[in-house]
């Protein structure tokens, strides 16, 4: 779900009035203001009744709350991720990493309180790695790679009052390198439970806990998070242990980023048919800090883009073979860039 850089009641101010002056002067013509992913659309409530739909009310009573709770997330990302010259510290050889991502979420109002959330996503992983890469002692080591995580979201979330929002989701899909019939070994179910607090008007803390496998010995974690509008279109979002960003939105359509992530998964991996097919996890994991730039083109699309160093990451490939080289260490530091484009509908 999107988050708008301005504020419900700062787009009013912004063109003129306020949505309670618009009301009490009866006032027939149709307001401007973010949805609940932040595209602009028609405000019914402000013609002196009309619309009393579902996603009316909802809107009604925290819209503004769900555009000031999180960073900026468009519906639809398509992401595409490079990682040249990598190498795990150590180890012989090196790789580059060609990561082409797609996710997608939809959510549905169904009570002035409560929403439901699908979604579908599909996370790529190309592995092209130097001769020997993985090898020592003239055993088999690990070659070029596809891993695929592919899955579907489920999830809800219901206010439990004006400031208290409960979310829980689901993510189950397949961690794997594809290459043969899949078992229950090459399934995962990442989910997560959330409760964001409204302290003030600007700031929300964030306490939950999530299980997936970005950290391989501790797959479950408490969340602990905060968003905070710090003013002058700054914005710091953290949610730890997985990123912390601060944004500073010189527009409602251009924001400036620093940040650090984690990011990873554990996948099933096999080796070949000469060796059996045997099967082993594989874990990788890469801690990257960036700076960033967003461009929102319109109300429904976005550019943004990210730069940084990989500070560390931890990686433990195994081919799946008998006689295999297991390659386990600390990434060493290395180039990292995203490209983004984003859709809201």
């Amino acid at each position: 779900m999107a988050q708008t850089p301005a504020s419900s009641i700062s787009f009013f101010e912004q063109h003129g009035a306020s949505a309670g002056a618009a009301s009490a002067r009866g006032d027939e013509r149709q307001l401007d203001v973010p949805d609940f992913y932040g595209r602009l659309h028609a405000d019914w409530s402000a013609q002196g009744g009309g619309d009393y739909s579902v996603t009316t009310l909802f809107r009604e009573a925290h819209g503004e709350f769900m555009d000031r709770r999180e960073r900026y997330d468009p519906s639809l990302e398509l992401r595409a991720r490079w990682m040249p010259n990598q190498s795990v510290r150590n180890e012989p050889g090196d790789f580059d990493l060609f990561g082409y991502d797609f996710d997608a979420e939809f959510p549905l109002v169904i009570y002035p309180d409560v929403f439901l959330k699908f979604g579908v996503y599909q996370f790529g992983r190309r592995y092209q790695t130097s001769t020997g890469f993985g090898t020592n002692n003239n055993l088999i080591g690990w070659g070029d790679e596809t891993l695929t995580a592919a899955g579907v979201r489920f999830g809800f979330g219901f206010f439990l009052s004006d400031n208290v929002l409960f979310e829980m989701e689901t993510r189950p899909g397949v961690y794997s390198d594809m290459e043969g019939t899949l078992t229950r070994k090459d399934y995962d179910y990442p989910s997560s439970a959330l409760l964001t607090v409204q302290a003030t008007n600007d700031l929300f803390f964030k306490f939950g806990a999530r299980y997936n496998q970005v950290f391989e010995d501790a797959p479950w974690l408490p969340w602990l998070g905060v968003s905070w509008e710090l003013g002058g279109g700054l914005r710091l979002d953290l949610m730890a242990p997985e990123y912390v960003e601060l944004a500073w939105w010189t527009s409602g359509s251009t924001a400036f980023s620093f940040g650090a992530q984690v990011q990873g998964a554990q996948y099933r991996v096999r080796s070949s048919a000469a060796t059996g097919k045997q099967q082993r996890n594989l874990n990788v994991q890469e801690v990257f800090t960036y700076v960033g730039v967003t461009h929102r083109v319109s109300d429904s699309f976005s550019l943004s883009a990210r730069a940084g160093a990989i500070l560390a990451g931890d990686y433990d490939l195994e081919t799946g073979a008998s006689n295999f080289d297991r390659t386990e260490g600390a990434l060493d530091q290395g180039l990292y860039v995203d490209v983004t484009m984003g859709i809201d509908w």
